[in-house]
């Protein structure tokens, strides 16, 4: 699978990394409980910080947009997070996907998620659209 040392070495930093930062999601578990939900679906994706943190800001972004009534669909949300994703390694089916975004928006299992605006923009039952 790899051809080098180095490259061997890049990859346990990469998992060394990946496994901090799921630690790191483990302690805030413990100070923050409405996050459980989320911050466990986050574990099992094996997300790396930087991809956290890029999904955040993307989430932030599109919250800005709808304020400002900007029109845009969750196919271009999901798209954007896909290509977060994927820049970092992380290959999410399509059915993975349609289950994990609605949790990081929404929340899941009595947690709350990262944006509630934007859960209720594209999962609103009482839209016309």
């Amino acid at each position: 699978m790899y051809r080098t040392t180095e490259e061997r070495l890049q990859a346990l930093e990469k998992q060394i990394a990946r496994q901090d930062f799921q630690i790191h999601l483990l302690q805030n578990l413990v100070a923050d409980h409405q996050k459980y939900g989320i911050y466990q679906y986050i574990i099992s994706t094996n997300m790396s910080e930087h991809s956290f943190y890029l999904l955040q800001q993307l989430t932030k972004d599109y919250e800005t947009k709808l304020e400002h009534g900007e029109e845009f669909t969750l196919n271009d949300y999901i798209a954007q997070f896909r290509s977060v994703l994927a820049r970092e390694g992380v290959y999410l089916t399509n059915a993975e996907l349609a289950d994990f975004v609605p949790k990081w928006l929404g929340g899941t299992l009595g947690s709350i998620g990262f944006s509630m605006p934007l859960y209720a923009h594209f999962y609103s039952t009482d839209r016309t659209d």
